[in-house]
């Protein structure tokens, strides 16, 4: 199955380049296209990272696996965005985390092999796969900085003020439902639902679905600078 080269186009790695460049970029291309349900594994933790996978449609989460039993949710990757290029070239390199399919999904599939022989043709390329390590790298501090913010209000206004900046506007659309946005904050979805109904109450946002309008950032930001930046219960 022939991905559409407008599709790819959503990729990073293929920023800048033309729909025709594209599509002749294809021709030369060894790739698969596998179509996944909803819920369905993509990569499981321990599988061989050999390949580069890149999200033509739909959504997948990412989650690890401690040895107690429970999962925390790592990422969730939306079209264009690209699946074990972190790993693809460690010396040990296996899937350190499950993908699975949040809805119907394509996803295109790079060898390891195919993606070398693509960066030696196109030093474009390289460098735009050199970007998107970086820009995953800052996304995966964030994310460590979220969860180590101490109190959960704490974590959840600064993941709305963060989506602010990112969104550029008040009036924000999440890019998941509620309850993966608790297994992003690693909270249960009852306190997540609680804490919302907290800064709705006080007047600093409001929201409806997945839907959230930012009403107040001042008192947002000043809650943050009046909390000490070690950890604590409210």
């Amino acid at each position: 199955m022939r991905p559409e080269p407008a599709a790819l186009q959503a990729c990073l790695l293929f920023r800048g380049k033309s729909a025709e460049e594209i599509s002749l970029l294809l021709d030369t291309l060894a790739y698969s296209v596998s179509t996944y349900r909803k819920n369905a594994i993509i990569l499981a933790e321990g599988d061989p990272a050999d390949r580069l996978g890149i999200l033509l449609s739909g959504r997948v989460e990412v989650q690890k696996t401690h040895s107690t039993g429970s999962s925390v949710t790592i990422a969730h990757l939306k079209e264009g965005q690209t699946i074990c290029e972190a790993v693809l070239f460690r010396k040990i390199n296996v899937v350190p985390a499950t993908v699975t399919a949040t809805g119907p999904c394509r996803v295109m599939f790079i060898s390891k092999q195919e993606l070398l022989r693509l960066f030696a043709a196109d030093a474009d390329i390289l460098t735009r796969f050199i970007e998107n390590l970086s820009e995953r790298l800052v996304l995966v501090n964030r994310k460590i900085e979220n969860l180590s913010a101490g109190p959960l209000r704490r974590r959840i206004i600064d993941f709305l003020l963060e989506q602010g900046e990112q969104q550029g506007t008040d009036q924000l659309k999440l890019p998941f439902s509620r309850k993966e946005w608790a297994g992003h904050m690693n909270t249960a979805r009852p306190s997540l639902s609680r804490e919302l109904g907290f800064l709705r109450d006080q007047g600093w946002i409001a929201f409806k679905g997945n839907e959230i309008t930012l009403l107040d950032r001042g008192r947002m930001n000043d809650y943050i600078q009046s909390l000490p930046s070690s950890s604590g219960n409210l």
